[in-house]
């Protein structure tokens, strides 16, 4: 029995679903959700559905009966670090002393070079993760990389430039039905025991590549025109951004500076056995979606 978590959720739960149910029979794969009566999309497909949720260790347990590979999917990004952190550890927990032979965790990108304290949780949990069960799967995912730096792009759109403190950064992002079938894959299959994938595009793109792609959708000139922290800081002060939410985006802007998702790696061709969509497809998606 395959159990994916968080299955609610639109931008990943329903596509790890939608994928899974073309590798195994809908009657091997259950959804868990923290409020079953309110996804009634999974009522016309045949697929169970479980209570699960992150803040109740001991009703977690029970969801896992008769699992035998569950996908945690660790993608509640909108969730403070604190408390994210412990609800993962309480699912890795329960996942291992229910003794559920394949356990595959989603990850963040890169957790050890992304400095902002609100992803911190991530490598603590990865780490918790391989002391419990060597055979543990972690999938580091770009999953949210193409709606964050498309942001850039439909900003651009309306502007008419690309002004971001990106510097000569690079990115890059995998698509979310690549990842989505990544995930399914590895879920189904005992060949990923042990192994920790960072999920990128194969390519990397830079923010003159945004503009680009701002260009095409808008259907006139924009260009790229990198700006100082200190410029950019007053100008989203200017917009009514308050300082605290500023420096969070500035920050992203510095880990993508200091190389974060940076690197492509060929982990996701790999899985899927073919190669995966570039990254400025996966951006494209994004916006114009």
């Amino acid at each position: 029995m395959f159990l994916v978590t968080g299955a609610g959720g639109e931008l990943f739960g329903r596509p790890v679903l939608d994928r899974l149910r073309r590798l195994v029979p809908e009657v091997d794969i259950v959804a868990g959700t923290r409020d079953p009566a309110s996804v009634k999309a999974f009522v016309e497909t045949g697929i169970p559905l479980r209570r699960f949720d992150f803040d109740e260790p001991d009703g977690m347990v029970t969801a896992f009966r008769g699992v035998t590979a569950v996908l945690l999917n660790g993608t509640n990004y909108g969730t403070p670090a604190q408390r994210r952190g412990v609800q993962h550890a309480a699912a890795i927990r329960a996942a291992v002393a229910a003794g559920v032979p394949r356990i595959v965790y989603v990850s963040w990108p890169d957790p050890e070079r992304y400095p902002l304290p609100m992803m911190s949780d991530f490598a603590a949990s990865e780490a918790l993760l391989r002391n419990l069960s060597a055979d543990a799967t972690i999938l580091r995912t770009t999953y949210g990389l193409a709606q964050t730096v498309g942001r850039d792009v439909t900003t651009a759109i309306a502007a008419g430039t690309l002004a971001a403190p990106a510097g000569r950064a690079r990115t890059a992002p995998a698509h979310i039905e690549d990842l989505a079938e990544a995930a399914a894959r590895v879920l189904v299959s005992d060949r990923h025991r042990g192994r920790c994938y960072t999920l990128t595009a194969a390519d990397s793109i830079d923010w003159d590549d945004l503009a680009r792609l701002a260009a095409t959708i808008a259907g006139t000139k924009i260009d790229y025109r990198p700006v100082a922290d200190e410029e950019f800081l007053r100008a989203v002060a200017e917009q009514g951004v308050p300082g605290e939410l500023a420096e969070i985006l500035l920050g992203v802007y510095r880990a993508f500076r200091g190389g974060w998702t940076g690197t492509p790696t060929g982990d996701l061709a790999a899985i899927l056995g073919r190669a995966p969509r570039p990254a400025l497809e996966a951006v494209a998606a994004v916006v114009s979606g």
